[in-house]
């Protein structure tokens, strides 16, 4: 559980560095782009020892994974760039949302109603959001909410994963990820960097994405996953108060306002996930016994 405190901690300084490179002029596209490749060339050497799992899935869910994968990282840094840094991370948040309304048609698994009326607090949040803030911030807004669609997708496309190692599967969406972000960075970016740049760049990639992502990975193997998820919401609280701390950035008050309603909604949503998945592991009473009489 302490390894998953420092994780949460370590993708919280995503806000201050994503800042930081915007303000010295590096567009929002390239920083998805150099945190994807050079993240995932640092998982190659890891990576290509176990690539033969891939070939246990059918082709579909690594494409939807690499394309999935690139909506949610460009979205995210481009939200985070443009708009308050509290935004983005806390719309990423509401990927509960799309699990609950893809995971029927992807995965034919039926949510719980209740899950879906609990997840109504949480969009009552982005509501408040969105309303609270001028028009001329929505479109940045509906980036931040594209990337908590793109984190929902994955994760129920990851599920079709599950047979692959998670540090091939990383790799693979990150590599694949900066292939696909070649010609918007083209586009819309550019190519080069100062050694400063580059160095702060190295830290996004390494420090505050690849290194927590092996270490999650580690403890998930020994922490039950509602218990995970919990507390990785700590970047919610984290990131804003990092990005205040190092650029001053304050976190606007519509934001205040309707972050708690969506903390509390994914809160809710993960505990009733458990709670319907350890009763269905439950055998029933008498099950294992001949009955009397």
């Amino acid at each position: 559980m302490l390894v998953l405190v420092v994780c949460a901690t370590m993708w919280s300084i995503s806000g201050p560095l994503i800042k930081t490179l915007a303000n010295d002029g590096v567009a929002g596209i390239t920083i998805a782009y150099y945190r994807s490749l050079l993240g995932g060339l640092v998982l190659v050497p890891f990576a290509l020892r176990r690539r033969q799992a891939l070939r246990r899935v059918r082709i579909g869910w690594p494409i939807a994974s690499v394309a999935l994968f690139t909506v949610m990282t460009a979205c995210f840094v481009i939200s985070t760039a443009k708009t308050a840094s509290a935004n983005a991370v806390i719309l990423q948040y509401t990927s509960p949302m799309w699990v609950f309304a893809l995971s029927p048609l992807l995965l034919k698994e039926r949510p719980g109603l209740t899950e879906g009326l609990v997840l109504l607090i949480a969009m009552a949040g982005v509501g408040i959001i969105f309303f609270g803030h001028p028009a001329a911030e929505s479109r940045w807004l509906l980036v931040a909410l594209a990337s908590g669609f793109g984190y929902g997708a994955l994760t129920v496309v990851l599920r079709g994963l599950r047979a692959v190692n998670p540090l091939v599967v990383a790799c693979m969406n990150c590599v694949g990820s900066s292939v696909l972000l070649l010609p918007a960075v083209l586009l819309w970016g550019s190519f080069k960097l100062t050694g400063y740049q580059f160095v702060l760049m190295f830290v996004l990639s390494f420090v505050q994405f690849t290194l927590p992502y092996v270490l999650f990975s580690w403890a998930l193997q020994r922490v039950e996953a509602h218990r995970a998820a919990l507390i990785v919401l700590l970047e919610t609280v984290l990131n804003p108060l990092f990005t205040w701390l190092v650029v001053r950035e304050t976190v606007p008050t519509p934001t205040l306002a309707g972050s708690p309603l969506i903390v509390a909604g994914i809160v809710g949503w993960i505990l009733l996930v458990w709670r319907r998945k350890r009763s269905s592991l439950q055998p029933s009473v008498g099950a294992d016994h001949e009955p009397s009489g």
